[in-house]
């Protein structure tokens, strides 16, 4: 009998009728650069145990124009600032669409091809097959890898949350009004409170009018950990707001907050929160969004540099 290998995939999506406009498009889970505000349906299917045998490569899918109508409502829906780069043949009669959402921001989107729905997320097909990934990496120009991230970390500007002793560490990137990012802050807080890992805080900010102000008042706070959590503790989730009081007097702090904005846009990073580390092989490793799994991260870590 042929051995089964359990894999978790999941399945986000947001459909969006031609007179509703796109929420602002910032937060990254996985390929997607907006996803911080949608729910996610976490979906387990099985796969043969993969074999010694390398795959064929997905075929490209088949490219197609796009229909006057798909073009008018993303130009409704983004205000002019979407720009197709390229139509394709997708899943369930939709129209697959590689878009540019600015600098170092792609992503694969679908619309119906009456142009009345746009939809943003990710297609799984019955087999665990994420469609969308697969499209993505055939269809978009790829970002530098993590190995690129974790080498250009001297562009970046951080502090250190836990222990400096911790055995293990991380870089995660943080605005202070992504609501992933503050469900991964409960989430290793007690693993940084326990001086099981050190986590090195890159602070950005952008998601909202208010993240820089925030940001930067972290940033040139005497203990901007201890500001990070006042930021945490009291963090509005329903709105989807940190609870410290911006602060852009600081010009210095301003300056360390919009490289970290600047070097999260060259290297194609696209939201929060992103995380980097080295793995027991020393190899860079990367997670583009929140993973509650800590105990399963934690244990993909080497031992602090």
């Amino acid at each position: 009998m042929q051995s089964q290998t359990k894999v978790e995939t999941y399945m986000l999506f947001s459909l969006y009728r031609a007179t509703r406009p796109l929420p602002a498009l910032g937060v990254s889970l996985g390929l997607i650069g907006a996803l911080a505000a949608l729910p996610a349906l976490a979906q387990t299917a099985t796969q043969p145990a993969a074999t010694a045998a390398t795959p064929a490569p997905a075929p490209m899918p088949k490219s197609v124009d796009v229909p006057d109508a798909v073009q008018a409502t993303l130009n409704k829906l983004t205000g002019g600032t979407t720009k197709v780069l390229s139509a394709f043949e997708a899943p369930a009669g939709l129209i697959g669409l590689a878009v540019s959402l600015g600098p170092q921001k792609n992503a694969i989107l679908y619309a119906t091809p009456d142009g009345k729905y746009v939809i943003q997320g990710m297609i799984v097909s019955s087999d665990g097959e994420n469609m969308t990934q697969a499209e993505a990496k055939q269809m978009l120009p790829q970002p530098p890898d993590a190995a690129a991230n974790f080498a250009s970390l001297d562009k970046t500007h951080s502090y250190l949350w836990g222990k400096a002793s911790a055995p293990k560490e991380m870089w995660v990137l943080f605005d202070p009004n992504c609501i992933y990012c503050h469900k991964a802050y409960d989430a290793l807080k007690p693993a940084v409170s326990a001086g099981k890992v050190k986590v090195h805080v890159i602070q950005a900010g952008f998601l909202k009018a208010d993240s820089m102000p925030k940001a930067a008042a972290i940033m040139a706070a005497k203990d901007p950990a201890a500001a990070l959590a006042t930021d945490e503790k009291n963090f509005d989730a329903a709105k989807e707001e940190g609870s410290i009081k911006g602060d852009m007097s600081d010009k210095d702090a301003v300056a360390k907050v919009t490289a970290n904005n600047t070097w999260m846009q060259a290297q194609g990073i696209g939201g929060t929160p992103y995380v980097l580390y080295k793995d027991t092989a020393g190899k860079a490793q990367e997670i583009a969004g929140f993973d509650p799994n800590i105990d399963g991260l934690l244990a993909k870590i080497g031992p602090s540099s």
